[in-house]
Order: C-alpha cells, then structure tokens, then sequence
C-alpha cells in the first residue's frame, strides 16, 4: 500500500494491491497521480518523499548519494524528513485505529478474495479520514520509432532540467525561512 497524506494526516491519495516486495518508488510510479499529475496538483503544489523517489516538479526527492554531503542539501533534507514523519505517523494512526491492518490474517487464494482485502483495506483509510474530519483525538503513533525515442529523451532531459532547478529554488526558500524562524526562536527564548 503507498499512502499520499496531506498535513492534517488525512490521506488524499493511495494505491493498493502491488505485491509486499515492490519498491515504494516503483509503485509510486504506478499510481495515476505519477502518470497524471495535473489531475492532482494546483500550481506550486508538490509531495515531499525520500531519496528513493524520483524527484520532479511534483515529487520533490531528498538529495542522495555525494550530493547530499553539501551542508545546504544537508539541511535540507532534514527539512524535508521533519515533514514527511506526518506520513509515518498518518500510517502508524491508521494501523492503530484498525488492528486488522497490522497484521491481515486472510489468505490470498484468488482474485475474488484479493478483491475483498483491497476494499476492506480502502474501507479502513475512509474512515480513518472520517474520523481525523470529526476531530477524534487519538495519540500519534510515533512507440519503437527512432524520431519518438528522441522526443521521449528530450523531455525527459527537460523534465529533469526543470526539478532540478525547482527543487533548487524550494532548497533555498527552505533553508532561508527555516533559518529565520530559528533565529526569530532563539531571540524570543533569550
């Protein structure tokens, strides 16, 4: 299961189904809300995820590998790792409402039973966003064509180009209010 959560750990997107050993990336990039982002986003609006996700205008990816040794990438990272534990604590939320999502004691026989714990499982994240919208307060858990090819290439290398400079400027305005902020902390504490 990938859940999508908003700031209020109500989940807003999800997909379900893939098998245990998939990649969170690799089933990301299933979900319609990778292949059709404009369905799904107002200008400026993004998800945060770690560095196993590819990064791009929507998908705003950690820095990995040497990249992330830079003191700004750095720091920003950890920026983004503080927002993305809402995800971690949307899903321990979910399993703690719902026990049976801990631990499915269902086998998996045929389609029509892998129907069943699909639906049981999308009945569990409606009223988890249900109950978050009444206020419930609950304890947060911790073509093969040449010319094609070239086209495909070409926007790609675009696409690359354009979240490389997006999450750039985000680093930047990140690191800057971030900064502000702790200094705004430390002057009001002395």
């Amino acid at each position: 299961m990938q859940v999508v959560c908003d700031v209020d750990k109500r989940i807003t997107n999800l997909h379900v189904g893939c098998p245990g050993s998939s990649a969170d990336s690799t089933v990301y990039q299933m979900m319609d809300i990778f292949k059709n982002p404009n369905n799904y986003f107002a200008p400026a609006q993004y998800l945060i995820s770690d560095s196993a996700y590819p990064n791009s205008e929507r998908c705003v990816a950690a820095y990995k590998g040497g990249a992330s040794n830079s003191p700004n990438n750095a720091y920003f990272n950890t920026c983004l790792a503080h927002s993305r534990v809402r995800n971690e604590h949307c899903i321990g939320m979910l399993k703690m409402r719902w026990g049976s999502l801990r631990e499915m004691r269902q086998q998996i026989r045929n389609k029509k039973e892998m129907v069943s714990v699909v639906q049981w499982i999308i009945a569990c994240c409606v009223l988890h966003n249900m109950l978050s919208s009444i206020g419930d307060s609950w304890t947060e858990i911790l073509d093969d064509d040449d010319s094609n090819y070239k086209w495909t290439c070409n926007y790609q290398a675009q696409t690359t180009i354009r979240a490389h400079s997006f999450r750039e400027n985000l680093k930047k305005v990140t690191i800057e209010t971030n900064l502000r902020n702790n200094r705004y902390l430390n002057n009001k504490i002395h």
